[in-house]
């Protein structure tokens, strides 16, 4: 039986994030979304910030969220993890087949490379950050939008 782990920064979640999420969801039937850490990366929102975004976006659906601090290798040996599933854009397949060669080399899961629908292709984490901080809206590029500013005002108050 297949079990499969979305990991991501999620720094915030949005709709190509979601889009994947359910499409893996309706391939693998168990699917968990975990939010790992990069060290390389600075990140706007908290780990239980990014947990509610998720959990908002996802009500209705019986997809877990967890939050994990260590490598995804170690998720998957731990918890059993027979896929790693990653949402792709154009611009991502090097870093991410050398990611997925990384952990096969360290646990059994799969790597899955989903690639994103072409109206999310645009759609980053970075550019939501980028529009927050420009005072523009983010509907259309978030599915907790009202959450998602909420947590920015909160974080980048001075």
């Amino acid at each position: 039986m297949a079990k499969a782990i979305l990991p991501g920064s999620y720094d915030p979640v949005t709709k190509g994030h979601l889009d994947i999420i359910l499409r893996a969801k309706q391939l693998y039937g168990d699917v968990t979304v975990g939010i790992l850490f990069n060290p390389e990366k600075e990140y706007l929102f908290t780990p239980e910030q990014k947990k509610a975004l998720l959990e908002e976006a996802l009500e209705g659906t019986d997809i877990p969220v967890i939050i994990w601090e260590g490598m995804l290798f170690d998720l998957c040996n731990e918890q059993g993890y027979t896929h790693i599933v990653k949402g792709v854009r154009r611009g991502d397949m090097e870093y991410e087949t050398e990611m997925a060669e990384y952990n096969s080399a360290r646990c059994r899961a799969v790597t899955v490379m989903m690639p994103a629908k072409e109206e999310f292709e645009n759609i980053s984490s970075t550019l939501v950050r980028e529009s927050l901080g420009a005072g523009k809206e983010i509907k259309s590029l978030c599915p907790a939008w009202e959450l998602t500013e909420r947590f920015y005002a909160e974080n980048t108050k001075m």
